[in-house]
């Protein structure tokens, strides 16, 4: 089951990572670097295990904060200079909610990395990493990102075409942490 989560935790991050950095002009940096984080710690833990998972949970949760709090400066820098608009709008509307899936997602998966790497009980749950009983706030917190990015995806295809780059983060992203999850929610169910 690890090999399976592997293959759609690393689909998820290329589609994730593809979908950041095809935005063109509209590419913010500190998305590209956490999509790269992203791709980078996935394709680590799930073959070649350079960095322990603890130091990915660090670099993925810096990232995830950091988006948190730029999205938080972009929402009141937009309230104090705002002009009405169309509150139907597309993207204007989406954007606060992908900025909060994209932080809370990195951050889930941040934990998820780091509660992989310290399942002592078994080497090659380490060495395959995700496969850490989920238990607990944590396992609510993992779902409930799951959920609200399966709610993100579904709002961008309603909004169309100009909100398909969010659609495919959010999809993927929620792809990648759902393949996470499983292994260690299946190990704390079936144990």
């Amino acid at each position: 089951m690890a090999e399976v989560a592997h293959g759609f935790m690393l689909a998820g991050a290329l589609a994730g990572t593809g979908a950041t950095l095809a935005r063109g002009r509209r590419l913010r940096a500190l998305d590209a670097v956490a999509a790269l984080a992203m791709l980078a710690a996935m394709f680590d833990t799930a073959a070649t295990g350079i960095l322990p998972g603890v130091a990915w949970a660090g670099i993925l949760v810096l990232a995830g904060l950091a988006l948190g709090i730029r999205s938080r400066v972009d929402r009141s820098n937009r309230s104090a200079t705002a002009t009405p608009r169309d509150p139907r709008a597309v993207g204007v509307r989406s954007r606060p909610i992908h900025d909060l899936h994209h932080a809370l997602a990195l951050i889930a998966t941040g934990w998820l990395v780091a509660a992989a790497g310290s399942d002592v009980h078994a080497a090659s749950a380490v060495a395959h990493g995700h496969s850490a009983p989920l238990l607990g706030a944590g396992t609510v917190g993992v779902l409930g990102v799951v959920a609200l990015g399966a709610g993100v995806t579904l709002r961008a295809v309603r909004d169309g075409r100009d909100a398909a780059g969010h659609g495919l983060a959010a999809a993927s992203m929620t792809v990648m942490l759902a393949a996470m999850a499983a292994p260690g929610l299946v190990s704390a169910f079936v144990a």
